[in-house]
Order: C-alpha cells, then structure tokens, then sequence
C-alpha cells in the first residue's frame, strides 16, 4: 500500500539529539555505531510511536523529518495506515519480530513527491519492566535499486523469450537449414527442421564443437574431414569469420552424402562483443552434382580430345595401351582399369596393360591371364559394353569369381566394360572398369568409355599397322642391306633426278655423276648399249622395266645385278614417277656356274659308278638311272620313262617262286612314306625274267618335311652271294676235318702213350727184379731211360696242346689277373729260395680265364725253371696300352742272346739240351699261338747274361663278349 505524507521540519530535532547525548564511553560507542550502521535504525515507543531515536540513515531516509519525542506519523503522515504501521503495531502487540522483504512504500523525498521505495523492513519488540513491549525497533534496508533491476531484466527477459520465440518460429519458417551457437562455449542450442531433413537426423544440441563435430561428419573437398575448429559457425564464433557459400561434404545415416552451402556470421552484443554465432545452410546436392556432372562430362569429352592426341602420338602399341587404360580411370573416376587383348578370338586375354589407384597399389603386380570364359566372354563375344553393380556382378550366371586367383587378385565393387571391336567387327579384346570413386558406374559413364573404347580400337589397328608397316619397313631395308640392293627413283621422263644414297655406296658416283642419264657410266661398256635400250624402251612404252648388266663397284670390280623398275601411276592414267632397284646377283651366277659344274661332276660320277643309282618320284615313277643301273636292270633309262609304270612293277613285281610281290609290302616304297632309309637284300627281276640278288639303301627325298621323291642304290649280289655260300661250305669242311683231326690227336696220343707206359712199368719191373745185381752205370741208364719214356709223354701232350691252341674257346668272364697270378704261383709252387712278385694294381678283365692262365704259367715256369741259380727273382708287370692290357714277366736268369729271339718260338726248339734242362721245346709255340688268336702279340727283350723279359699284350675286352 502506498502512503502520502510531507516531512512538517525538524525544529526541536538538535534539542532533543543533544537530549540523547550519551554520558559514558561505552554508550558513546554503541550511539556511534547506530548512528552510523549502513541500515536505517529507528526507536518507536507506543503505542503512540513516539520516536526515541534515528540513526543518519533513517534521518536520510526521511530527509530529515523525524524529531525524537515527536509521533512517527506527525513526521511522517505517508505512513499512516501503511503496512509499516500495520508491522508495528502486530510488532507491540505480539512482542514478536515482524518483518518484510521488497516492501512498497511511497515517501516524500522532500520535493513533496511521493516516490516508491522498497525496503526490507524488521520490526524487533524491545519488553518493558512492567511486562509487555515498552518500544519497537526498525531496522530498514532499502533495496530499491535492485528491486527495479530485477523487474527491469524480468521484463527483458520476457521480452527476450517473445523474441527467442519469434526467431524459432522465423528459422522454423526458412527454407534453409539454420544452427544458432552460444559463445564463446559452442553450445549448439537452436537448429530447425530443414537441417534435419538436409542431413537425415534431428537436431542434437551439442555442448560444443567437437560434440558437434562427432555428431555430424563432414568432408572437405578434398576428402579431408573436418575439424571442430574448421567448421564454419566454429570459425565465426571463435575467430569472427564471416563465411559465405563454403560447399561442406556431409555424411548422412544411410551412408549417402550430401553437399551442403554453409553461410556462417557472429552475432555481437552492443560493445561488439561475440555472444553468439549463427549459420545457415543451403542444400546444393543436386546443384553441385549436376555442376560437377557437367564439368566432369566436359572434363571427360576434354579428356577424350587430349586421349585421343596422347593415344595416336604414343611411341608403341604396349605405351598407348597403358596410356588408354590410365585415361580410362581418370576420366570416369575409378580405382581399376584394366585393358586385356584378345588372340586371334581368343577370350583367354592376357593382361595388356593395368592401371590402379593407391588403394590397390599392393596389386599392381598381377598379370594372371583369365581362363576365357565367363563375365569377360559375355562381352568380347557378343561385342557389347555391360554396366553392373557388385550385387547385379554377383548375381550374374556368368560371373565366376577369381577361382583359385581371388587372393591375388584386386577386389572388384561393380563392372563396367566396353568392348574393343575391329574395323571388320571382330572383337579385339575389352577394356573394364571397377571399383568407382563415388557411386555407381552411370549411364554417362558407359557412353564416355564406349566412345574411349573406339578411340582405342582404331588407336590399336593403326599402332598394329603401324607396326607391321615398320617391321616391313625394317624388314625391306634389311632386305636391301643383305641382298646389296641398290633403289633408285626417276621423273616420268626417266631422267634420274633424286639422290641414291644406295647406288652411291655402290658404284662409288657422286650424285653430280650420276643424274640424268650419268649412271650409264657405270654400267659394263659391253652392257651399256643394251642397258639404255632397255630403260628407253621401257619409258617410252610405260611398261615394267627389267635387264640384267654388270655394273661397276666402288673397287672397281664388275658386279652381275637384275635391274627392274615399276612406274607409279596416278589416277589420271599418268606417270608420276618410277621406282626400282639393282639386285646384286654375281653371288647367284656364281653358285649357278657352281651348280652347273658340280652337276656335270655328279652326273659324270653317278655315269660311272659300278653302284646302281636310280630316283624316284613321289608316284615310285624313275626319275634318273646310272649305266650301272641299266646293266644291274637290263633296262634302259628310256625304257623305263617310256613305260610310265611304277618302277616297282617292272623290276621288283614278283618273288622268285613266282608269287606277287605287293608294292605295300615292299621295304623300298615303304622308305617314302616313313620318310626313313631303308636297307637290306632283296630278289629283283632282271629284264629277261630272271631272278638276281642285290643289296639296297632306299632314301626319301624331302622338300622340308614333305617327301618328294626316294634315291635308291643297288648293288648286284648274286656272285657274292655264291661266294658266300661256297665259303660257308669250306668252313664247314674245315670244321668237320679240325675234329677229326682232334679225334685223332687224341687217340694218336692215348695210342703212342700205351707202349710208352709198357715201357715205363718195364723198366720199374727191371730193377725191382734186379735190385741187388744191377750195378750204377746200369742203373743210370734205366733212369735215363724212364726220363725219355717222360718226356715222349709230354711231347705228344704239347703236340696235343698246341694243335688245340687257339682253336677251343672258352667261356668270357670278368677275371682279375690279380688272382689268375696268385692261383698260378701256388699250383707251380717255387722252391723256398725262389721270389716271385707281381706288381700292384693288375687289371680286372672280361676274358677266357683259363688261356690267360695258361699263358702266365708257362712264362713263369720257363723263367724259374731256366733261371739255372737257386736265388732266382721272377717279377709280373703290367701297364695300360689303350686298347691293350701290357703284361711283362721278367727274370734274373741267364738270358738270351738276341739272335736266339726268333728261335724260342718255333716247335720242338730248346736253347739246351734236354738231360741238361727238361723240355719239350713246344711251350712258347703254344703261348705265341694263343696270345695270337686272342688279339695281342709276345716278344722278347733280353741280352746275354742280363736276364730276359717275355711281354704280351692281350685286349682289355674280348670282342666275342656279347
């Protein structure tokens, strides 16, 4: 309630303060400290509230109105009836304190106003001796100010939330998306429901950007993605950035994106202050794509333009197709581009050329070449480009994977392929696509590649033709250059007028010497006349030009050469030039007059040969027949042509018992169709009808692998063949007359060893029967006598022995002559006194065992029996003679002089008598014949009084070893 009063003046106010004037220090303290206390103090003592006391502030308060011992609302009538009065008296009448915050009142400041005030009023009783409240005390504390503040900021608080509403209501109503940020924390705070829609979300207020960063996620155009402080509204509400139109990349749930114009401005209080930030922003997909779509397809048919220069202009085949390949993944924007050529409609392409991203650099080595069937064959064989998607690729009946490749090879994520056709229509191979930067593969992009894909194809015929043109190029100069060809070019009217650097190096002319008509020069003398006809001949009659003359080389030496020249015709009919070239021929004439005389001599050989030499043609028709052939077939050349019949049916028709001899079985016609020789021995039919036996190599004749003819030598057996046959016949005479005459060896020896051995016992019976009459000298000749009947017996054992010598084989074996000679020594048994040694390392042979043996125990009992001393050394050597073995046993006997070498060989031959030294004299007979019909020889190397060394040689292996 407001209160009306006017201060009546303060007349007795000094009066009475003097009158309150406290006497002690202590109240002087307590006065001083209520007088001045920041809150206004008053006393009222009732219940009439007479004032007792007022400290400065409450006297302020009331400008001064109040006086002590006057009524409060004399001073102050405005309060009378007021709530002040109404706390009093509740204050007095309770004892209780009363109090009230942001109390209304009206006072007079003095300027008889009134003027709202508002207070925190608190009204203390203070009790009176008798019981009751005596006096009441005020404590005032006035809070205008503030009170006014606060209703000041409700008021612009309310107005600020009718305006917060009134701007949610225009960001709800604006076509654009629209964020609003606190700052400087970031708080996102407002964002209306286009941006929801823009990004696939609902709003999220974030606590600040880099909440606001993790919940949105936004690329740069680069790829890059933002940062909390690179956002726009960040950099406005940090930094003051005032952005307009930045293009932001956004990522929606779905996993599409977005492309997003934010435009970004600080919102700034009255000293400019950033309080806040605000951005707005524009959907450009559609715009930014259709932009980029544009650019991309203006970039693409730019791209087109320079491929198609960077194609034609590529230095090889291999270079162009890696340049296509990479302009593919660059104008569609790809990770894969792959070219692959077909072979000869063949879809198992290898791997031409690769192109790849940095995200299969790890696969940029594989070149596996496809299996030729599948996914790829669809399009190479029925020339037509095929767009898929990877779910589309997958479920292609077609599409087989990678097989056993799919750990090596790239990953694909969709299919694009085009294919490279011919000018004749034929599939060249394919050119594909996978793994799109962005999206899917598109129409547009299918169109661009197609239109690639023919660039490439014609780009490839002409780098084939190219190449092949080169390589004939290369081949026609390489040609020329080992073919020493000189080219040459003329006017139409024949005159030489372009250099020849080939007829320069040649002939040695300058170019001066030899235009016009010049090269005549150096054309033969003898040839000249005939070379200028020929060339005037040829211009005047427009027609091909062709001589053959000796032309002057660089040396000086004459060369044969071939001129020939073609004259080049316009389409009018005319003659614009002529085009020709001198081959060096004098290497032709010269292996032609070779040739010639080589054929004359192989003519003149096969004439007169005594071998039968006939040729046959691919039809077995003669061809060629020497003298000797007539005369082996006793027909002639002539005749035979003259027949015209298979040279089979005319001499080789039928077998001597008169039966059909079929062609189809015989082994000279079989030589050219199994193109192989043939050889053996036949029956022909000679002329007259008889029969005659002949030897035969048939030889196919072959044009590189095609047999085209057979060379067949004869040769006329059939004396040989009677030769042949008689000697059989002797042999076998021979073989029947050698057993008999073992036969009768054999009973010749057991019939003289009868009476020999009669002998023997006789002469035993004899001295048994005379034991104690028969005197030394007797008795000696008896012993001589039993020595003679012995050595008859061996005599005829040689002679038996040596008639079989080299006559009886026996069975080959491997012998170790090692052994052969140990076995030898312990059956001869030498006397203690006696050393036999045999050197280290004798061979092991494949040989008849017991002849070697036989042979080692002869020498090596003639060396020990004739050494004639009790310490005699027989030594047994050997060493390699290539084909041989070289054996040598050697003694420390008495020796033999060398006019006794021969000697020692022949029958019944001793070099001492036989009471003197035992012997037949036919041993060494039997050792040479041996040795002998093995293959070696035996020799003597010996003087008188040095010893003698016997040596043979026996061959390493018998060469009746099978």
């Amino acid at each position: 309630m407001t209160q009306h009063f006017r201060d009546d003046g303060a007349a007795a106010r000094g009066i009475n303060q003097k009158e309150a004037q406290p006497t002690s220090d202590a109240s002087r303290s307590v006065h001083a400290l209520f007088m001045e206390a920041p809150t206004a103090i008053a006393v009222f003592r009732g219940p009439d509230w007479v004032i007792d006391f007022t400290n400065r502030l409450a006297q302020r308060l009331f400008r001064d109105r109040t006086a002590v011992g006057r009524r409060l609302f004399q001073c102050a009538p405005e309060l009378a009836g007021s709530q002040v009065a109404e706390l009093l008296d509740r204050a007095h009448t309770t004892g209780r304190p009363a109090a009230a915050c942001e109390l209304l009142i009206l006072l007079d400041r003095g300027d008889g106003e009134l003027a709202e005030g508002y207070f925190n009023v608190t009204l203390q009783p203070l009790p009176a001796a008798a019981g009751g409240t005596e006096s009441v005390v005020l404590f005032a504390v006035e809070v205008t100010d503030q009170v006014l503040a606060r209703r000041r900021i409700e008021q612009l608080a309310e107005q600020l939330e009718h305006e917060r509403h009134k701007l949610e209501q225009v960001i709800q109503q604006m076509p654009h998306a629209v964020y609003i940020a606190d700052a400087p924390s970031g708080q996102l705070v407002m964002g209306n429901a286009q941006g929801a829609e823009q990004l696939g979300r609902p709003f999220v207020p974030s606590l600040d950007f880099a909440a606001y960063s993790a919940a949105y996620q936004g690329f740069h155009a680069d790829g890059r993605p933002y940062a909390a402080h690179e956002w726009p509204l960040a950099r406005a509400v940090t930094n003051g950035e005032l952005v307009r139109s930045e293009p932001v990349e956004m990522l929606r749930p779905d996993g599409s994106r977005a492309i997003i114009e934010y435009s970004a401005a600080p919102i700034r209080d009255a000293s400019g202050q950033i309080v806040a930030g605000v951005v707005v922003g524009v959907d450009a997909t559609a715009r930014v794509r259709a932009l980029r779509d544009e650019q991309r397809r203006s970039e693409q048919l730019k791209g087109l333009a320079e491929a198609s220069l960077a194609v034609n202009s590529a230095p090889s085949l291999e270079r162009m197709l890696a340049e296509i390949t990479e302009r593919a993944r660059s104008l569609i924007g790809a990770h894969q581009s792959v070219i692959s050529m077909t072979d000869d409609q063949n879809w198992a392409q290898a791997i031409n050329a690769v192109s790849l991203s940095d995200k299969y650099a790890a696969y940029r080595g594989y070149e596996a070449r496809t299996i030729g069937s599948g996914i790829y064959t669809l399009v190479c064989a029925q020339n037509r480009p095929l767009r898929m998607t990877q779910a589309e690729l997958e479920a292609q009946p077609a599409w087989r994977g990678f097989s056993d490749e799919a750990p090596r090879h790239p990953p694909m994520r969709g299919w694009l392929a085009a294919p490279l056709v011919g000018r004749d229509g034929k599939n060249l191979g394919l050119i594909q696509l996978s793994d799109k930067v962005e999206g899917e593969f598109t129409g547009d992009d299918e169109s661009i590649l197609v239109q690639l894909a023919q660039l490439a194809s014609v780009a490839i015929e002409n780098a084939r033709l190219r190449e092949e043109a080169l390589a004939a190029e290369k081949r026609f100069r390489s040609m020329v250059e080992a073919t020493t060809v000189v080219v040459w070019r003329t006017k139409p009217n024949g005159h030489v007028v372009d250099d020849s650097p080939s007829w320069r190096g040649f002939t040695g002319q300058s170019y001066e010497e030899w235009i016009g008509y010049g090269w005549l020069d150096a054309v033969h003398p003898d040839d000249r006349e005939h070379a200028n006809a020929a060339w005037r001949g040829a211009v005047e009659s427009k027609k091909r030009y062709e001589v053959e003359y000796r032309l002057r080389r660089r040396d000086g030496s004459w060369a044969h050469t071939v001129a020939r020249g073609v004259p080049l015709i316009a389409d009018d009919g005319s003659i614009y030039e002529w085009v020709g070239c001198n081959v060096d021929v004098s290497d032709i004439r010269r292996a032609e007059e070779a040739f010639r005389v080589q054929h004359q001599l192989v003519r003149t050989i096969a004439e007169n040969a005594t071998l039968g030499l006939l040729m046959m043609d691919a039809h077995q028709r003669c061809t060629f027949m020497n003298p000797a052939a007539e005369k082996i077939t006793g027909f002639t050349f002539d005749e035979i042509k003259a027949l015209d019949r298979p040279l089979h049916d005319l001499i080789h028709h039928k077998r001597p018992d008169g039966s059909a001899y079929p062609m189809d079985e015989c082994p000279i016609d079989r030589a050219l169709p199994r193109k192989s020789q043939e050889q053996g021995e036949d029956v022909f039919v000679h002329k007259d009808g008889s029969f005659y036996q002949v030897a035969f190599t048939a030889s196919p004749i072959l044009d590189g692998s095609i047999p085209v003819g057979t060379v067949v030598e004869v040769r006329d057996i059939t004396e040989q063949k009677r030769a042949e046959e008689e000697r059989e016949r002797l042999i076998a005479a021979l073989e029947r007359s050698n057993k008999e005459l073992d036969q009768f060896a054999y009973v010749a020896s057991h019939d003289l060893k009868a009476p020999l051995r009669g002998i023997a016992n006789l002469t035993q019976w004899i001295e048994e029967d005379l034991a104690g009459t028969l005197e030394g000298e007797s008795r000696e000749h008896m012993s001589l006598l039993r020595g003679r009947v012995r050595r008859m017996e061996a005599l005829i054992d040689g002679i038996l022995d040596y008639s079989r010598a080299g006559r009886v084989r026996h069975a080959v074996e491997p012998v170790d002559v090692g052994q052969v000679l140990a076995d030898v020594i312990e059956l001869i048994a030498p006397a203690s006194e006696a050393r036999v040694e045999v050197a280290p390392g004798q061979p092991v042979l494949r040989t008849e065992r017991i002849p070697l043996q036989q042979v080692f125990m002869n020498l090596i009992s003639n060396a020990l029996k004739h050494a004639r001393r009790a310490d005699v050394r027989v030594r047994v050597g050997h060493r390699d003679a290539g084909l041989h073995h070289e054996f040598s046993v050697e003694d420390n006997g008495p020796g033999i002089a060398p006019e006794f070498h021969d000697r020692v060989w022949g029958l019944f031959q001793t070099l001492e008598a036989r009471d003197k030294v035992e012997g037949t004299g036919i041993g060494l007979s039997v050792v040479k014949k041996i040795v002998e019909s093995r293959g070696g020889r035996i020799w003597i190397e010996s003087a008188r009084g040095q010893g003698a060394t016997f040596r043979f040689t026996w061959q390493k292996r018998d060469p009746n070893d099978r």
